[in-house]
């Protein structure tokens, strides 16, 4: 299958689905140990030959997987049991990393004083100043990281409203933010603030190295909020009296001893993160956010690629009273006879991508 992708240049459809969607094989692999990859908009699958510590496979979880999931425990077992369907019943998973994050809304990071006001375990730490929609000239801090990201334990602290109009475009996360919560942090997203994210990496260099090692995924699935704490700290702070956490965001005084600085106010809500149980997952709502967007992206393409092709044929395409019918008529003659002198069915690559993005279905 990868040799017939090879020959057509494009990802070719497997015979495995996950969750209805099919399964595409790229014409290449992943690095030089993962020579097959497989990929759908749930998850990618990498596959080697298992002579690098008889790992034969690993699978990395998409972000719209995980949160479309109404529990961790419900996305994994859904993957183990699509895994046990690729490779036999007869595997052993093992956590490779895993990502932990809170996102916060009324707070600015950007004030923050980043060399000042964190104290960390971290060796490294470093500051991206990034635009923001209203200002592409901002020198203000849209993201911090504490330690690089193949360290065992890492930061990242980041804008994630910027991010998701600059870069990433998950606007279900609005969706999520907007849902009504109840208890000591109660209320929603008022869509307008700025909502950052404090997202945690642990590798597993640090999950083994634990006192009661971290080896199994299901295990993993009781141990979020011991590694949350481990990382930011707890409400009750440590047994010695002072403040916890591989990383704390704290208030300077007069004391010269910076581990007794108070915590901000900041880091006391994220730190009750994991406490309880997250709201049902929003899948139809991602899935629905994820098409508004692509359809957005796509028309502002075809708008743009249409009017620049007006512009190359000039003529009658350019001349006063042109309008986009014009152009698209331009384009089904041609477009016909481009599809033709290919081979190709117009019908059917739109099947292909249907199958590609998992928007078979979908009114």
């Amino acid at each position: 299958m990868q040799g017939e992708a090879k020959v057509s240049e494009t990802a070719v459809i497997t015979e495995w689905s996950f969750l209805g969607m099919p399964l595409f094989i790229e014409p290449h692999g992943a690095g030089r140990q993962w020579r097959w990859l497989l990929t759908c908009p749930w998850l990618s699958l990498v596959i080697s030959r298992g002579t690098f510590n008889d790992v034969i496979a690993q699978v990395r979880f998409s972000s719209e997987y995980l949160w479309s999931q109404p529990w961790t425990g419900d996305a994994l077992v859904k993957v183990h049991d699509f895994l046990m369907q690729v490779f036999g019943d007869h595997i052993h998973l093992q956590v490779s990393s895993v990502d932990l994050c809170a996102d916060v809304m009324g707070y600015d990071f950007s004030l923050a004083n980043y060399q000042q006001d964190f104290v960390t375990r971290a060796r490294k730490q470093s500051v991206i100043y990034g635009a923001d929609a209203v200002n592409l000239d901002s020198r203000t801090p849209s993201y911090l990281r504490f330690s690089s990201s193949s360290s065992p334990i890492s930061c990242r602290i980041y804008n994630k409203t910027q991010e998701i109009v600059q870069k990433s475009y998950k606007t279900w996360f609005y969706d999520l933010w907007k849902q009504e919560r109840s208890g000591l942090y109660a209320g929603s997203w008022d869509g307008e603030s700025a909502v950052w994210r404090v997202e945690f990496h642990f590798k597993r260099e640090f999950l083994h190295n634990l006192a009661v090692p971290i080896e199994s995924p299901y295990d993993l699935l009781n141990q979020f909020q011991s590694l949350w704490m481990y990382a930011i700290g707890s409400m009750e702070g440590d047994k010695d009296g002072f403040p916890d956490g591989w990383l704390r965001y704290v208030m300077p005084t007069e004391d010269s001893n910076r581990d007794r600085w108070p915590l901000h106010p900041a880091w006391v809500v994220l730190q009750s993160a994991f406490t309880e149980m997250v709201e049902p997952g929003l899948g139809p709502v991602v899935r629905q956010r994820i098409r508004e967007k692509n359809l957005e992206r796509g028309l502002a393409a075809i708008i743009g690629y249409s009017s620049t092709m007006a512009a190359w044929n000039g003529g009658d395409y350019a001349a006063p009273g042109a309008d986009l019918s014009l152009t698209l008529q331009w384009l089904y003659e041609h477009g016909q006879a481009y599809l033709e002198a290919k081979d190709r069915d117009f019908l059917a690559e739109v099947r292909r991508k249907q199958l590609l993005y998992g928007s078979e279905g979908i009114e």
